[in-house]
């Protein structure tokens, strides 16, 4: 009898290890967005990258209208912070030192009818916006480049929450 208790010990103990080394895995293998095909994304449970990226986000809008939902760190050297913009809008703003921004094929490569630019406390924001598709608003600050993406934002989405986000997004090399 008791050889069996350690025969059934031995197949607990390799269940656990098995399923441990797969949330491992899981967990700490970089996932590919479909949307940047061929990105790798990491997840982070804040916006700050000391170790990968040398940067953090030291502000973003966090409101009851604005509620970040994810983070991420898109191939070593862009931040992103996943917003659902209340009731049924998402946006994804993104943020790298001046230079290296990443931005998303489906917003380069686009050709907006309406392209202008306009101040919010003296940063110059570019809006970018075709109606009924993708619109993109992007700033520099203090050595960072941001961009804010919408795909088919309702009808004036970025120029209503433009200030909140020029306003309350800052990031510094760590």
């Amino acid at each position: 009898m008791p050889e069996y208790v350690w025969f059934y010990l031995f197949l607990l103990a390799s269940s656990l290890f098995v399923a441990t080394a797969a949330a491992l895995f899981v967990a700490l293998h970089p996932a590919t967005d479909d949307a940047d095909t061929g990105n790798v994304q990491q997840e982070y449970t804040t916006p700050s990258y000391p170790r990968t990226a040398g940067f953090a986000i030291t502000t973003h809008p966090d409101s009851e209208i604005l509620v970040p939902r994810r983070t991420w760190l898109i191939n070593h050297g862009t931040a992103e912070i996943e917003y659902v913009i209340t009731p049924d809008n998402f946006a994804r703003l993104r943020a790298a030192p001046s230079g290296t921004l990443e931005i998303p094929d489906e917003f380069a490569n686009q050709d907006y009818e309406s392209v202008y630019s306009y101040k919010i406390d003296g940063i110059t924001v570019t809006q970018s916006q075709s109606p009924g598709r993708n619109g993109m608003l992007q700033w520099t600050r203090d050595g960072f480049d941001f961009a804010l993406f919408a795909q088919n934002p309702q009808m004036n989405l970025l120029g209503g929450v433009a200030t909140e986000f020029v306003q309350q997004s800052a990031a510094v090399m760590l």
